[in-house]
């Protein structure tokens, strides 16, 4: 069978890794890269890639409108690495014109925008996969298979908890990192729908015994907080009970004073599990006393998975792991979490301290960062007593208008506005 054609939206920001995963399908004979959505000042940021693409043959397109106009034929599949109000109208309109759809994740900002991307989905008859990759990672497939078949069984409890500190550049970065909306679109943007969210499905999709399915929230509770000055939130706590009877809390920040997790725990049916971030290991020790450990290093490009599992699915007529529907569980999520807390409790400057830092990412670079003084403490201590910021008594934790809320039926962000 022929390699699928790829065409990846952006020669920056996330494009960049689309197209390196491409380039890996390449190398297996199941993809080739032929064509990018280039905008002119990437272009200008990056002229030896785009002398190195040209040289491939690679064509450039100067927007989405320009390439379906001039490139549909030389395309099988279309990349969307973009801004996430943008995820869904992109995604449906490559559908319609007869392409297959590898879209970034979150699926959308609200619960309607998914449904209408699996309703033209079914539509199309196209694939569409949400890149939540971290799914297709050895020690969430092994984890996912033990629970599914037994061994673990149900899962009674996940906590989840990772701190990683952004800078100002990285709320400057685009025009809708930080915001609630963006142009009148929701974008809801925190930790939870964006640098974590990959973690936040996991544990959705740890909570289902169904081997290609996840749970959904069935009651959630939020308190979200902002040091940095922007509209969204940038720490976030939530406890919430799953459609399958599940107890989760997670706990969120870009405002800490050093990289912290991710790290996620998981009490069991037959035993416990520890799992310490993307490239640690994973320990499972059930009541029996037997243990096993495993890790996510299976092969240098595993965070790739779901771009080959995509090809499979293409080649083969079925639906990718990660589909729209099983996506909009996490986005579900997100709005019962904005949803039970209606405001964002700006934490006050007296519990803030401004610095400059080297960077998580881009690696090798510096910023200015605002963290919240003791908060790494304060993350540890409420994962360990599942308790919010409020309920263990942290003093710039006033959580404004913050309730259960319940889930059942829910189909429109925000219930009662528009």
């Amino acid at each position: 069978m022929e390699p699928l054609r790829f065409v990846v939206i952006g020669l920056g920001g996330y494009g960049l890794v689309h197209i390196e995963a491409v380039r890996w399908l390449a190398q297996q004979g199941m993809g080739k890269l032929t064509g990018v959505v280039a905008l002119d000042i990437d272009r200008k940021q990056r002229p030896d890639l785009v002398d190195r693409l040209v040289g491939e043959n690679v064509v450039l397109y100067d927007s989405v409108e320009h390439f379906t106009s001039a490139g549909l034929s030389t395309a099988d599949v279309l990349t969307v690495p973009i801004g996430i109000n943008m995820h869904v109208p992109v995604s449906i309109a490559a559908m319609r014109a007869g392409l297959h759809v590898y879209c970034e994740k979150p699926a959308a900002a609200t619960v309607q925008e998914v449904d209408r991307l699996i309703a033209a989905q079914k539509e199309t008859g196209r694939a569409v996969a949400i890149g939540f990759q971290h799914m297709y990672s050895n020690s969430i497939q092994q984890l996912k298979a033990r629970i599914c078949d037994g061994r673990l069984g149900k899962v009674d409890s996940i906590t989840l908890m990772c701190g990683w500190p952004r800078s100002r550049q990285y709320y400057s970065r685009n025009e809708w990192a930080g915001r609630m909306r963006s142009g009148g679109d929701w974008i809801l943007d925190s930790p939870a729908n964006n640098a974590h969210a990959h973690y936040v499905m996991n544990t959705l999709y740890l909570c289902s015994a169904d081997p290609r399915g996840s749970a959904e929230p069935a009651e959630l509770r939020s308190e979200l907080y902002r040091a940095h000055r922007i509209e969204g939130s940038d720490t976030v706590q939530l406890r919430f009970t799953t459609t399958e009877r599940s107890d989760v809390f997670i706990t969120l920040t870009h405002a800490n004073g050093k990289e912290n997790g991710p790290a996620m725990h998981l009490a069991c049916e037959h035993g416990t599990v520890s799992w310490l971030t993307d490239n640690g290991k994973t320990t499972v020790r059930y009541n029996d006393g037997r243990t096993e450990e495993f890790d996510n290093l299976t092969h240098e490009k595993w965070r790739y998975e779901g771009f080959r599992d995509f090809a499979h699915a293409v080649r083969e007529g079925r639906n990718p792991l990660c589909t729209p529907a099983l996506a909009r569980a996490h986005t579900l999520t997100i709005n019962a979490m904005h949803e039970s807390s209606r405001e964002i409790g700006a934490i006050p400057e007296e519990y803030i301290t401004d610095m400059e830092d080297w960077e998580m990412f881009p690696p090798n670079t510096r910023g200015t960062f605002r963290r919240i003084r003791g908060i790494d403490d304060d993350m540890k201590r409420a994962t360990e007593e599942r308790k919010f910021f409020s309920e263990i008594g942290v003093p710039w934790a006033k959580a404004p208008r913050s309730a259960s809320f319940r889930i059942s039926g829910y189909t429109h962000f925000p219930m009662n506005g528009a």
